[in-house]
């Protein structure tokens, strides 16, 4: 995986060079392993981290579990849980408990998959105040170019705190399947995330790779 990175790294050098004082880069990395332990229910449990090469620290980390029930062939549901921390860089982590619910849509129009992802939140802190928040999210995927899996997409998503406060976190997707088989899938990709922080919204460049395991 470490090799994989090194390459992906190198074909997006330019995105860090490129960033102005205000704007980030930042390298995530999510590894995820799904079952379905009964006929259309599935059980996915996932780690992710967002690492800051400029400071070359960990700036979240968090695990989460998913159950998910495949109702119908187009609509899923299902409810998960996540603890997260934050790093806030002054030798302390913000933990967060994150209980949710979902609604995942899909339908393939031609050779073209569009998906349409629905979550609501509610996140908990001990020194902070709780508050729910929708995330809502559209992916297209293109047609495979491939047998192994060569697929690109594109994707947005927004995230809509429901305490009045309204759309504070926003990032546009482009990003491609590198491989695909039965039990192994890997994703690259980059992300344009634009944030609000103190009537402020900051920028940020983003290198992702996602590894996905069906067993």
């Amino acid at each position: 995986m470490q090799k994989l990175y090194v390459i992906v790294l190198l074909i997006f050098t330019g995105i860090n060079s490129f960033a102005q004082d205000d704007r980030s880069f930042e390298l995530w990395n999510k590894n995820q392993v799904e079952i379905e332990p009964w006929n259309k229910i599935s059980i996915t449990v996932s780690e992710k981290i967002h690492y800051s090469p400029k400071r070359t620290t960990l700036d979240l980390k968090y695990g989460e579990i998913l159950v998910g029930h495949q109702v119908l062939n187009w609509m899923e549901y299902g409810v998960g849980s996540r603890l997260s921390y934050t790093n806030l860089q002054v030798g302390e982590w913000l933990p967060e408990n994150r209980p949710m619910l979902f609604v995942n849509l899909g339908k393939d129009i031609g050779k073209f998959e569009f998906d349409f992802y629905n979550r609501l939140e509610y996140r908990t802190y001990k020194e902070l105040n709780n508050y729910f928040r929708y995330r809502q999210s559209l992916r297209m995927k293109f047609p495979a170019i491939t047998e192994w899996g060569l697929q690109f997409y594109v994707q947005n998503e927004s995230f809509i705190k429901l305490n009045g406060e309204g759309t504070h976190l926003a990032r546009f997707y482009a990003g491609f399947t590198a491989f695909e088989k039965e039990h192994l899938e890997i994703k690259i990709y980059y992300a344009l995330q634009k944030q609000e922080l103190q009537n402020h919204w900051l920028t940020a460049d983003i290198l992702g790779l996602n590894l996905s395991f069906d067993i």
